[in-house]
């Protein structure tokens, strides 16, 4: 079930980008680039945080749901500022004529680490009710359907 909430929070997610590209009238040389340094982190942090992390059943109150969806929506944050600084540390290494490129780019290295760290932070608050949606979700569906072993994850034990 962790699967098919974050999927549907991942398809949210492109349907969400690719709205605002045709908005905007940008051009789609850079979605793929966008969906596997933004999308694609935050969708797998967000499932993996939801199967094995703090996953949600249905004996669970709401307020520990909520708690659990937005502990997972952070998780999915912190994947995408680490998949998305480590993209930006090797462009900007890549980038410098030296050669091991570290000596001749700290500025850049840490231009592109706080990029990475501002677009994180700002997905985390834009995608919170989101994520917090897909978790209460997945609790009301585990409410009628309960599982038929239990569940249970790391920060359960």
């Amino acid at each position: 079930m962790a699967a098919i909430t974050a999927l549907a929070v991942g398809l949210t997610l492109v349907a969400g980008h690719l709205l605002l590209t045709v908005i905007a009238l940008e051009p789609f040389d850079r979605a793929g680039y966008v969906l596997l340094t933004s999308v694609l982190p935050f969708t797998v942090g967000y499932f993996l945080a939801l199967w094995v992390v703090a996953p949600i059943t249905e004996q669970l109150g709401i307020g520990h749901v909520v708690t659990r969806a937005v502990l997972a929506t952070g998780i999915g944050a912190t994947l995408w500022f680490v998949v998305l600084g480590l993209t930006g540390v090797v462009t900007a290494v890549s980038a410098t004529s030296d050669v091991l490129g570290i000596a001749a780019s700290p500025g850049l290295i840490g231009a592109q680490l706080g990029y990475a760290l501002q677009q994180a932070l700002t997905g985390l608050v834009v995608l919170l009710p989101l994520g917090v949606l897909g978790g209460v979700l997945q609790w009301v569906w585990r409410t009628a359907h309960p599982a038929p072993h239990h569940i249970e994850g790391l920060i359960d034990v």
